[in-house]
């Protein structure tokens, strides 16, 4: 019996949580709880995100986010 190979989504969605990453505006920061509020560039749907994994993060900004998690911003 043979195991089928993995292959990736080829529209670009993540092969663990079919997800996929979208650039975010920043509008609110709560740094306390490492959270922003932010609104997606395409739909201006707002999102609270985690923002641990960023630095110097302000309200602003573009993140690139995915799962709900910042995870670079973007110049």
């Amino acid at each position: 019996m043979t195991t089928p190979e993995p292959s990736c989504d080829p529209h670009g969605a993540c092969i663990t949580c079919g997800d996929i990453a979208e650039h975010m505006r920043v509008l609110e920061i709560d740094a306390g709880r490492e959270l922003a509020l932010c609104a997606a560039d395409e739909s201006g749907q707002h999102s609270t995100v985690e923002i641990g994994l960023v630095t110097s993060l302000q309200p602003g900004d573009t993140v690139l986010v995915h799962a709900g998690v910042a995870l670079t911003v973007l110049e």
